[in-house]
């Protein structure tokens, strides 16, 4: 019963968490810019009002489709990310499987953008997944030295190990080539500046999601907000001895989006060639030497 609740209250727990760091994002970046600032919960504010209204205009079946394998491809790599209290599905799936779903967002909104035939869609997607084969090699290659350092693949197994230990078996102790290598994915990943282009607003109005609007645009903020708390928990697992109760999971989560969002003020936009260059000039081979350290 304790399993069944989880499951159901955790995507929950996950998009409330995901909204504060939304807010908070605003926030910080109107202090650093001397304003003021939205409310926190602006984000909720704006799900609400775009899940309100009426949705008519679709550009076919995959683009319907596409925001099914937006969020639903996040629901399920939701599932598979450990938290205090509960770990059910990580024995049925290991980093390995982590891997691979965590592609389905983006693949499924690829189709979905496709099918609208505009421009700047296409543009924004195309730009998307190029910056994808960009930060998902270090990502995976940090992935793949933690589970060499630590023997196992499980990332339940390995915050088990780190907590054991102590912080002196934390990722980022025990290899923090890996941990920066990670860091500099996870910028790619979480869209922030300099990684940022493939929305770029005054260039290709806002890229991928040009034709969405109302419940669909709604649906990739909901998405957004619970793929925020998923990028931010699995950096925390394999880092940061991943957490003993809420609080410390929220605050370490807390410090590592500050320091992406004090980077994304300071930075401006990279061109796609830029951004993929960077990935590949430094955390690749963060990622490499991080891996060539275990071994030998």
């Amino acid at each position: 019963m304790n399993t069944v609740l989880w499951i159901i209250f955790y995507p929950f727990i996950a998009f409330f968490i995901g909204i504060f760091f939304m807010g908070y994002s605003r926030k910080f970046n109107a202090r650093v810019q001397r304003r003021y600032g939205p409310p926190w919960i602006q984000p909720l504010f704006d799900i609400s009002k775009l899940m309100s209204k009426r949705t008519n205009i679709s550009h076919g079946y995959m683009h319907d489709i596409a925001i099914l394998m937006l969020l639903g491809g996040t629901l399920l790599t939701l599932m598979f990310i450990p938290v205090p209290g509960f770990n059910y599905f990580t024995k049925y799936g290991d980093m390995l499987v982590i891997m691979y779903i965590i592609l389905i967002p983006s693949l499924g909104m690829a189709l979905g953008v496709g099918e609208t035939a505009n421009p700047n869609g296409s543009i924004g997607i195309s730009r998307a997944l190029m910056l994808l084969a960009g930060y998902d090699i270090p990502f995976a290659l940090s992935f793949i030295g933690m589970a060499m350092l630590n023997h196992t693949t499980s990332l339940y197994g390995l915050i088990k190990i780190q907590q054991a230990g102590g912080i002196a078996t934390w990722g980022i102790v025990t290899n923090p080539l890996l941990a920066l290598a990670a860091l500099f994915s996870l910028q790619g990943m979480m869209g922030e500046k300099p990684f940022e282009v493939y929305i770029a607003p005054h260039e290709i109005a806002t890229g991928p999601m040009t034709e969405m609007g109302g419940k669909f645009l709604g649906m990739m903020f909901i998405q957004h907000a619970i793929n925020i708390f998923i990028e931010l928990t699995i950096f925390t697992n394999l880092f940061l001895g991943g957490a003993m109760n809420w609080v410390e999971l929220i605050v370490k989560q807390f410090i590592v989006f500050t320091i992406i969002l004090s980077v994304n003020v300071v930075f401006g936009r990279y061109r796609i060639d830029d951004a993929v260059r960077f990935m590949w000039k430094i955390p690749v081979p963060l990622a490499v030497l991080g891996i060539l350290f275990i071994i030998l």
